[in-house]
């Protein structure tokens, strides 16, 4: 079972955000962000990677030292490297976050938090929670 946040918008229908690592982040990397919508975070990240690059270019040439294996990288390199690991996992671990802020911003508010093993089915606990709520109220 995994953990979602609902979250409600007066007008439009709920959504439902897994709490955790958001997997697909990794390796769909920049469809992930403008599947989610989060625009002002995905130019964000091409930016700092091409500027990235464009240091790794300077510095290191067309390949860089990771695929020159006659030459030890400095410490310099190796900073740079671990640099840009980072950037590139970063949206695995806080993915998740920005999306619930970003839904925020739009007017939502977060209604409850379910264990489920689908989204699907926690918008549907979530949908019967409220449908309860409703009805005691």
């Amino acid at each position: 079972m995994k953990t979602y946040k609902v979250l409600n918008h007066p007008t439009k229908e709920l959504e439902a955000v897994k709490s955790g690592i958001a997997w697909l982040a990794i390796p769909f990397f920049p469809w992930w962000f403008l599947f989610r919508r989060l625009w002002m975070i995905f130019l964000s990240y091409i930016l700092i990677i091409l500027i990235l690059a464009s240091i790794d270019y300077e510095i290191y040439g067309y390949l860089g030292w990771i695929f020159n294996f006659s030459t030890k990288p400095n410490d310099l390199q190796i900073l740079i490297f671990i640099a840009e690991i980072v950037i590139l996992a970063l949206p695995a671990f806080k993915g998740n976050d920005w999306t619930i802020n970003n839904l925020q911003k739009k007017g939502y508010k977060i209604l409850y938090s379910v264990q489920a093993s689908s989204k699907k089915e926690a918008l549907e606990l979530a949908q019967t929670k409220k449908v309860d709520q409703d009805l005691v109220n």
